[in-house]
């Protein structure tokens, strides 16, 4: 397909539902990768908490050069023909994979494999993530944003539920045919991406070196008392709770209950069911909330409460719906976070401002996920848990005294 030629013309109304198609596409195979990548590395592998810990690092620290890069990438250029190409190239990493192990059995996994193939699918991701939230509010009905926000973040965690349904049964059938899935449904949505129409092009600007640039959006989002609140909370989510999530949360399945890849799908699928429950819930209510940054603390405040009631180690049913309410709480926080930034940031710094907003769980996530495994390997899991607990209260805290988050209102 020609990738230079921008489709017929579509309206919003029939725009926003492909650009949901597409956004399935990519979520299905991140929630297959979520429990395949450290399924191999934890379970097939035998790695020990600290390997572990820096494999999911490995995914998540691309992030932190290529967020900003792909965010401006993305202020500069068409965000639905950079995200065309994005979907070619995140089908690569899964498909070499698979031919690898294909060809060679098991016996041709490694861990150095699996941290190259972390930092591939990582560094693209990271372009794409800034670029996908730069198209939505071009193909959102007007003054509909907060309401395709909480649709597009529902479909978010609705595609990586199904994709952890699907890895659960690595034990079963093995890696080969969910990275496949993984490849095949990213390429298929190229169609989707395809069909959108071009946003408006961007009004000239004078050439900006990136750091400049990058400068630019960090500018912008401490000159915004409702934008600087809520990305550092982001960052502390990011390290405190992500870190635990990705590195510790497969280890504790399986040194503690005993498990392997089905149990560990039923802690994802706990959370991410609730995440989608949340932000279905938030699709009704969106246009009549305002106090949105009250809803925010609140709901990282309960993250707090559930990580440290995860840390007593409780029997496995227990800790399945400890990880429903720690979902709630995530899907309140990502929604209401991302309507906020959506809202008020400048049409010409919204991708820079957005990579910003996902830099802080992604970014994040691989500082949390290295010092929670190095907390792990040395005091156990239970302090892996505990600490992060109170770091991320502590925080709050701070937040909720230094800044209006409490009382602040953001109306489109």
């Amino acid at each position: 397909m020609d990738q230079g030629k921008s489709p017929p013309p579509a309206t919003t109304s029939s725009a926003f539902p492909v650009y949901l198609a597409g956004l399935g596409t990519w979520f299905v195979p991140l929630g297959i990768q979520m429990v395949l990548f450290p399924w191999l590395v934890a379970v097939v592998l035998r790695m020990d908490a600290f390997a572990v810990g820096v494999a999911q690092a490995a995914v998540m620290a691309p992030s932190l050069l290529f967020l900003p890069l792909g965010g401006l990438v993305a202020d500069r250029g068409n965000p639905r023909r950079l995200l065309l190409r994005y979907h070619v190239l995140y089908a690569a990493p899964p498909l070499a994979l698979a031919a690898l192990l294909w060809s060679g059995g098991p016996g041709a996994l490694s861990y150095p494999l699996l941290i190259a193939y972390g930092i591939a699918a990582g560094a693209i991701g990271a372009f794409a993530i800034p670029t996908r939230d730069a198209l939505l509010p071009f193909v959102a009905r007007q003054g509909a944003l907060p309401r395709a926000v909480a649709l597009a973040t529902a479909l978010q965690f609705g595609g990586q539920l199904i994709g952890i349904a699907f890895a659960s049964a690595a034990d079963r059938f093995g890696a080969v045919p969910l990275l496949l899935l993984h490849a095949g449904m990213v390429l298929a949505g190229c169609l989707a991406v395809y069909k959108l129409p071009d946003p408006p092009p961007h009004p000239p600007t004078p050439p900006v070196g990136f750091w400049k640039s990058v400068g630019e959006g960090v500018s912008a989002a401490a000159r915004s008392d409702q934008i600087w609140p809520v990305l550092l909370l982001n960052f502390g989510v990011g390290i405190f709770y992500v870190g635990p999530f990705m590195a510790v949360l497969p280890l504790v399945v399986r040194d503690n209950y005993h498990g392997g890849a089905l149990e560990l799908s039923y802690v994802n699928l706990a959370f991410w069911a609730a995440t989608i429950v949340a932000s279905m819930a938030l699709v009704g209510l969106a246009r009549r909330l305002t106090l949105r940054g009250r809803l925010i603390g609140v709901a990282v405040m309960t993250g707090a409460v559930v990580l440290l009631a995860m840390s007593f180690l409780p029997p496995f049913p227990v800790f399945v719906a400890l990880n429903f309410v720690w979902g709630i709480g995530a899907g309140i926080t990502m929604t209401q976070s991302r309507t906020v930034v959506q809202i008020v940031a400048p049409a010409t710094h919204r991708a820079r401002l957005m990579s910003l907003f996902q830099l802080g769980l992604s970014g994040g996530g691989p500082i949390g996920a290295f010092l929670t495994g190095t907390i792990c390997d040395i005091w156990g899991l239970e302090a892996a848990m505990l600490l992060p607990a109170a770091a991320m209260a502590l925080m709050i805290v701070v937040v909720l005294v230094r800044s209006r988050l409490w009382t602040m209102r953001t109306v489109e």
